[in-house]
C-alpha cells in the first residue's frame, strides 16, 4: 500500500507522549508539532493509529495545502480539488474547521466557502450534489487555516477519539479520556504496580489505567470510525489490525475511591461499559480516612479545583499533603491541579509539567514520598 503523510492531533503538552506512541506502533517520519504529531504510513497504519493510540484526538490525512489571498481565492482553490476521489455524490459530508486568520472575522464563513466549493464542483461535473450532515456524515473533512495558509484533510476518525464509548454517565467536570491516558503515560506508570485514584469522580483515570494494564486498545470499545465509510476502506485489513491486540490480565490491583456514593456508582457503570469492571475495585471513602491497604501503591488523581473546589475549604489541599506524607510512605503520587491549589499541599514536587485541562491552566506534579527524609 502507498505511504501517505498523516497527522495525529492531541492536547497541548501531550505531543511527546503521542510521538512516543507512534514510534511504538511503527510509524515512520515521526515529528512533533503544535498539539500534533506528524508521521507517515500506509492505510493500515492509519487504521492502526485510530485503533491503538491512547493520546490522539483525531487522525487526519492531508489532501491539499495552499496559500490564498481572499475568501474568493479560497473558494476557487478548494473547487479545484478532486473531491470526487474521496466521496460519491450521494454521500453526506461535514467540515470541522479551525481558523486563525485576519482574513475571516467569522471562522464559519471560511467553512461555508469550502462547502460551496465541494457542492459546486459536484454539480458542475455530475449535475448532482452531496448533502451536508453535521451530525452523522458519511465523510468528514478538516479545514485548518493559519493566516493565509489553508490545509484541507480527510478526518479518518469521525468523532474525537477521546470518545471511547464507555462513558455512560459522568460527575461534574470529568477529565477527558485522552488527557487521563496522557497523564498515566507521562507519569511512567508501567501498568504492573498497584494503582490508586482516591478521588475518582467518573472513574476515567482508573478505567484508562485498566485499559493500559490489560493492553486493551481504546478503539476496541468504540463502535465505528469515519474511515469505515470511505470508498477505499479494506475491511479485511482492519480486521487484521483488531486481531493484533493481545489483551491480558493486570498484574497489580486498580482501586478507584471517592467520598461520594454517586461517583462510585457512575464509576462502576462506566467501568462495566469499558469491559474493565472486573479489574477495578471501587470503594466509598474520604481520602482523609482512606486506608488503601496496598503495598507501595502508585497514586494518580485529579482533585477538585477551579469551580469544583469549595472556597470555604482552604484546608483541603493541606489535608492531601498530610495524608500522603504520613500514610503513603515509599510511594509515588502524581496530582493534576492548579498551581494556586497546590501551594498549600506542603510537599516538594520532584517534577512539574504545565498542562491545560479544558480551559484551565494546570500543573501535573510528581511527589516522591519517603519515610523520614529522602536523604535517609
Amino acid at each position: 500500500m502507498k505511504k501517505q503523510k498523516l497527522v495525529a492531533t492531541t492536547f497541548a503538552g501531550l505531543e511527546n507522549v503521542l510521538a512516543g506512541e507512534l514510534l511504538e506502533l511503527g510509524a515512520d517520519d515521526v515529528q512533533i508539532g503544535n498539539r500534533a504529531a506528524y508521521f507517515s504510513g500506509d492505510e493500515k497504519m492509519m487504521y492502526r493509529a485510530n485503533y491503538f493510540l491512547r493520546t490522539a484526538l483525531r487522525i487526519l490525512c492531508p489532501i491539499e495545502t495552499f496559500k490564498f489571498r481572499t475568501a474568493d481565492d479560497l473558494y476557487i482553490k478548494a473547487k479545484s480539488i478532486a473531491w470526487e476521489n474521496y466521496m460519491e455524490h450521494n454521500q453526506t459530508f461535514a467540515i470541522h474547521h479551525t481558523v486563525f486568520s485576519e482574513l475571516f472575522q467569522n471562522s464559519m464563513f471560511a467553512s461555508l466557502k469550502v462547502k460551496d466549493a465541494i457542492v459546486d464542483r459536484f454539480r458542475f461535473k455530475f449535475q448532482k450534489r452531496p448533502s451536508v450532515d453535521p451530525r452523522f456524515p458519511d465523510v468528514q473533512f478538516n479545514l485548518h487555516i493559519a493566516n493565509d495558509v489553508c490545509t484541507i484533510s480527510l478526518d479518518s476518525s469521525g468523532e474525537s477519539l477521546h470518545k471511547r464509548g464507555y462513558r455512560i454517565a459522568q460527575t461534574e467536570a470529568p477529565i477527558n479520556e485522552v488527557l487521563a491516558a496522557g497523564l498515566l503515560k507521562m507519569s511512567g506508570w508501567n501498568g504492573k504496580q498497584n494503582f490508586l485514584d482516591p478521588m475518582c469522580g467518573s472513574g476515567t483515570i482508573a478505567i484508562e489505567a485498566a485499559l493500559i494494564a490489560t493492553n486493551t486498545p481504546p478503539g476496541a470499545i468504540r463502535k465505528d470510525f469515519a474511515f469505515q465509510k470511505w470508498k477505499s476502506f479494506r475491511k479485511d485489513d482492519f480486521q487484521q489490525i483488531i486481531e493484533e491486540a493481545s489483551v491480558c490480565k493486570p498484574e497489580g490491583k486498580i482501586i478507584a475511591s471517592d467520598v461520594a456514593r454517586q461517583a462510585i456508582d457512575i464509576t462502576s457503570k462506566n467501568a462495566e461499559a469499558a469491559g474493565m469492571g472486573k479489574f477495578i475495585q471501587t470503594k466509598i471513602s474520604n481520602f482523609k480516612y482512606l486506608d488503601a491497604k496496598l503495598e507501595s501503591p502508585f497514586l494518580l488523581f485529579n482533585p477538585p479545583y477551579g469551580e469544583r473546589l469549595d472556597p470555604g475549604d482552604p484546608e483541603f489541599y493541606s489535608m492531601i499533603g498530610e495524608r500522603l506524607k504520613h500514610h503513603y510512605e515509599n510511594t509515588t503520587a502524581w496530582i493534576i491541579s492548579t498551581s494556586e491549589c497546590l501551594k498549600t499541599i506542603g510537599l516538594k514536587p520532584s517534577k512539574k509539567v504545565n498542562l491545560l485541562n479544558g480551559s484551565i491552566n494546570c500543573t501535573f506534579r510528581k511527589y516522591e514520598l519517603y519515610k523520614g527524609s529522602k536523604k535517609d
